[in-house]
């Protein structure tokens, strides 16, 4: 990282504080021109790599890195949100850096053959450098190769095609018989990614609608497919067809991948996003609310809207961590988080571990109300909803501990279950007088809409706040570890 420091105040702040996020990243020279646009899974990552591995880097990078005077940083909610936007503005500011730009040769498209009947009746997916095919539709064009490779890779495990040479024309329905070169099923067919037209497997009739799947994807009618699959799914599981019911419910959890809430359409820039964005979480968060159900003066959306999220981290208790993360209007504010290092438990108890980390919090909160001094941001102000990695039990503790500190009337919590994705809430959270003598009552189950902003939403803070624990988590066990041999050795 010493190359970093010969930049600017600004700039070296920007690269050390960018988000863990997906995105893209835009250096710019003295003057504000655009020299270079990348993508990243993680913009943290991403850019600090290019002042880690300064020395190694390809002396083209080297020069735009040495002009470079500032970084724009944009997050978006999926790495092929940042394909997308990555793609939208190369092409806008058409940096000199991006090698590839010169040439339109160096871009991929993704080409959807059509049908030709008599020629062709099982169309086929491939990347291409050119749109010479009248007889197909083309996507793109995109800048980098192996992106897409991995998205068609996934995208074909799910919804398996053609991508051979042979030639396959269906010439009779009873009994099915397909007109080939070759007729022997090849790899791809025993591996799952073919459904071997050639070996008269599949008419064209039943390829046609695993094909219009994916045409689907890439028009951006996701939800389209998920609820198709959802339907077969469900009917599968009434009449007892189990096995079948669990490949589709594989097939949904493989799709999720490529079929995440990508709203960034192909005319979205780096001027626009911050507003489609803003768009997109403020209804998820208007809608999260409407689905819960909270009394309105407990939960509304407002300016500074806050969610906390807790997650416990362990194995078999040992090391065991907490770990909080914190969104503020639907952005996850990594300077927010705070982690727990478990102090009171050694065995394996998810639940008591939930209360010593939220009692802290709150002690914290209670603490900081009657400080002069500059408080914490992270504990001074309550949340205005707490989500919890778990379900009934998890969330009865969280209970317990809000109303030991007098809280339970004023901040809503609700259980975040894995298993489904249900959400549990207290059903008389805010009127215990109405509670009844049943424990089992005292929950509410809510299914969130499948695929709806408001479930990604507290998907992506679940997620985070499982990834900020078990990072830590590791790192406390890599050093016990460290501990045990240096007091082995020594003991030798």
């Amino acid at each position: 990282m010493k190359y970093l420091e010969t930049k600017n105040k600004k700039f070296k702040e920007k690269v050390l504080s960018a988000p863990m996020q997906p995105g893209c990243y835009l250096y710019m020279d003295k003057t504000g021109e655009v020299l270079y646009v990348g993508k990243a899974k993680s913009l943290k990552s991403r850019v600090k790599s290019y002042f880690m591995n300064y020395p190694k880097l390809e002396s083209r990078i080297q020069i735009m890195l040495d002009q470079a005077m500032d970084v724009q940083l944009i997050t978006v909610d999926s790495e092929f949100e940042a394909l997308i936007l990555e793609n939208n503005l190369i092409k806008k500011y058409a940096p000199k850096y991006n090698v590839m730009l010169r040439d339109d040769k160096n871009y991929s498209y993704i080409k959807v053959e059509k049908v030709v009947k008599g020629v062709r009746d099982f169309p086929r997916i491939r990347l291409s450098r050119d749109q010479d095919d009248t007889n197909a539709i083309y996507y793109g064009p995109y800048p980098n190769n192996l992106p897409l490779k991995n998205i068609l890779k996934r995208l074909r495990r799910v919804f398996p095609y053609v991508s051979c040479n042979r030639r396959l024309v269906q010439v009779s329905d009873n009994p099915l018989k397909i007109d080939t070169n070759n007729p022997t099923p090849c790899l791809y067919y025993h591996i799952g990614l073919c459904q071997a037209p050639c070996a008269s497997l599949i008419s064209k009739n039943e390829y046609a609608k695993n094909f219009r799947n994916i045409i689907k994807f890439l028009d951006g009618r996701k939800n389209e497919i998920i609820d198709d699959l959802q339907k077969q799914m469900d009917k599968l599981s009434k009449e007892f067809k189990y096995e079948e019911a669990a490949e589709l419910r594989d097939r949904i959890r493989d799709i999720k991948y490529v079929t995440q809430n990508v709203t960034i359409g192909r005319d979205v820039d780096d001027i626009i996003v911050d507003t489609v964005k803003k768009e997109q979480r403020e209804n998820a968060i208007n809608e999260l609310i409407e689905e819960l159900g909270f009394p309105a003066d407990k939960l509304k959306n407002h300016e500074d809207f806050k969610i906390e999220c807790y997650d416990i981290s362990n194995i078999q208790g040992t090391n065991a961590v907490g770990a909080m993360t914190v969104m503020v209007d639907g952005v996850l504010r990594p300077d927010l988080y705070r982690r727990f290092k478990i102090r009171t438990k050694k065995t394996p108890n998810d639940f008591a571990m939930l209360q010593e980390v939220l009692s802290r919090r709150f002690r914290h909160f209670m603490a900081d109300q009657n400080r002069e001094d500059e408080k914490d941001e992270s504990f001074s102000v309550l949340p205005d909803l707490i989500i919890i990695d778990g379900g009934k039990g998890q969330l009865a503790a969280t209970f317990k501990i809000l109303s030991n500190f007098g809280l339970a009337a004023l901040v809503p919590i609700i259980g975040l279950a894995k298993r489904e994705e249900e959400i549990f809430k207290v059903q008389w959270q805010f009127n215990e007088d109405e509670w009844p003598d049943l424990a089992l009552k005292r929950f509410k189950r809510i299914f969130l809409p499948r695929k709806s902003q408001s479930l990604f939403l507290v998907q992506r803070i679940r997620d985070e706040a499982h990834r900020f624990g078990i990072t830590f988590h590791r790192k406390l066990r890599s050093k016990q570890m460290v501990k045990e041999i240096e007091e082995k050795f020594a003991k030798d």
